[in-house]
């Protein structure tokens, strides 16, 4: 049982596990903890059960530190928690220009519960990462937001409250992407549509099953999926939906992305 937020699977844990024993470890994905109960089968580990959950992060000789580029003067910062930084050019005079909005349709009453649409998105949307901004900042609405980048442009998800009451269930909030940049639109359009699908295919069917293979594994003996690579890991996540049967291009879309 690991008891701080860990950045990826070490291969001693895998290895000290005998066959059908289980490692409890909270692990960021793009930056979100969940701690996942792993059982061992082989050389993979196989996810049992999921809970939303924050640690402590590694520290030591195991800390790291996420690439982050600031841009428009510091009000707002972009990070990469999961793999390389992407190319940032031409950014900071995006957020010179006029923001682009468009609604996701998802409009919910009371509380919502998004924790799997955080994961979903850092797992699914190429280009993904985080923006922090403080809390005057005019550019980013939110302090801390799931975003995307490419193309000399971002988007990321917001959301307002489009009716108040004194009673939460009748409080209504609607989903939002704020875009900016030449590809702003169609940056908007692939996240809206990321938000969308996760509402109809996810919402209601919880977190995906979800497997761990040691770094190095070749493409074709991963399960079709969506692979997110660690330094030393392969995890690939099955979301509902997203692999529909006898469609062949949707069946490698995961590998691809390898």
């Amino acid at each position: 049982m690991i008891t701080r937020s860990a950045a990826d699977i070490a291969p001693s844990w895998r290895e000290q596990l005998a066959e059908g024993a289980r490692l409890v470890v909270p692990l960021e994905m793009g930056g979100y903890t969940r701690s996942l109960t792993l059982v061992r089968r082989g050389d993979v580990l196989h996810t049992e059960h999921w809970t939303y959950c924050g640690f402590v992060r590694d520290r030591g000789a195991a800390a790291r530190t996420a690439p982050a580029v600031p841009l428009a003067g510091g009000e707002v910062t972009v990070r990469w928690e999961d793999g390389a930084r992407s190319d940032t050019a031409g950014l900071d005079e995006a957020l010179r220009g006029p923001r682009h909005e468009l609604t996701t349709g998802l409009v919910v009453r009371g509380t919502l519960n998004f924790e799997t649409l955080q994961v979903y998105a850092a797992t699914t949307l190429p280009g993904f990462c985080r923006l922090t901004a403080p809390e005057e900042s005019t550019l980013v609405v939110q302090q801390d937001a799931a975003a995307m980048l490419a193309d000399g442009s971002l988007a990321y998800l917001t959301h307002r409250l489009v009716n108040d009451a004194p009673n939460p269930a009748g409080r209504l909030t609607e989903f939002f992407i704020h875009a900016y940049g030449p590809a702003a639109d169609a940056l908007a359009k692939r996240f809206a549509d990321c938000v969308r699908t996760w509402d109809q295919t996810v919402r209601e069917s919880g977190y995906p099953s979800m497997t761990v293979h040691p770094a190095g594994t070749p493409v074709e003996q991963l399960p079709v999926g969506d692979v997110l690579d660690k330094p030393f890991a392969r995890v690939v996540f099955q979301w509902p939906g997203r692999v529909p049967d006898g469609t062949p291009d949707l069946l490698t879309a995961g590998r691809r992305r390898a």
